[in-house]
């Protein structure tokens, strides 16, 4: 932040555009100062290697939100996070470039958290199956696998219910999507136990089901619609200002 202090922003002051280029946890930095955003969301911040990373600054050196900047002219949608839309954290670059490699990028993305998610719902019901074995005096066979056997329906609701209350795991489309179907199972069809190979192909459904919903995908704006709805916000935020600035005066 000194550099940029010292450096960058002087450089922007004086009317130039300026080109940095460094590693992915640097710009990351920098992102988080200039935009603010908090310590949990940069987190989750996309960094592709080699694809520009665009901000405008105002007057007062703020990010100009693409959304509703006018001349503001970009490739593709700012994505940067993983469960909510850029503007949800208040990040305010685009990415230009190679709209088919970003697009690549979050489908490799989106495979892995879908991964992920499936390991931890394997995971949860692995261990509370092994509970009861360990309950009845049993041993658990196949540890690397499911196995057979059942689980109690709530049991594992709550098991899952419990990890989202985590904030890092809050937001798991997959773990969400198996709570509201034991939620299904305990109150619409009265059914209090579960076999485990069932719970197998619930999660390995649910992982099919939830490809490209993980991970937001980039997608291309147009040049026409999209332009004319960026104007006309344009115009109605100057206008709120506007009205603003009259009310304190």
């Amino acid at each position: 932040m000194p550099f940029f202090h010292s450096v960058i922003l002087p450089s922007l002051k004086a009317g130039n555009k300026c080109l940095i280029v460094s590693h992915a946890n640097t710009l990351r930095t920098l992102i988080k100062q200039i935009d603010n955003i908090s310590d949990e969301d940069i987190k989750g911040m996309s960094i592709p290697t080699g694809i520009p990373l665009l901000y405008r600054l105002d007057k007062n050196f703020k990010p100009v939100d693409p959304n509703t900047e006018l001349e503001f002219r970009y490739m593709v949608e700012p994505k940067g996070y993983t469960w909510a839309t850029s503007r949800a954290h208040g990040f305010h670059g685009v990415y230009l470039g190679d709209l088919e490699r970003l697009q690549d990028i979050q489908r490799k993305r989106d495979a892995t958290n879908r991964d992920w998610q499936r390991i931890i719902l394997r995971n949860l019901a692995l261990s509370l199956h092994r509970d009861m074995e360990n309950h009845h005096d049993g041993e658990l066979s196949n540890a690397g696998n499911l196995g057979d056997g059942v689980l109690e329906t709530r049991q594992l609701w709550w098991q899952i219910h419990t990890k989202m209350s985590q904030k890092e795991f809050s937001n798991m489309v997959i773990l969400a999507r198996m709570k509201d179907h034991l939620e299904m199972l305990m109150y619409k069809k009265r059914k209090r136990f579960i076999s485990i190979g069932q719970v197998e192909k619930v999660i390995n459904q649910l992982h099919l089901d939830t490809e490209g919903h993980v991970v937001e995908p980039f997608v291309k704006v147009s040049e026409i619609g999209d332009r004319e709805e960026r104007a006309k916000q344009w115009y109605e935020s100057m206008a709120l200002d506007l009205e603003e600035e009259c009310l304190i005066k």
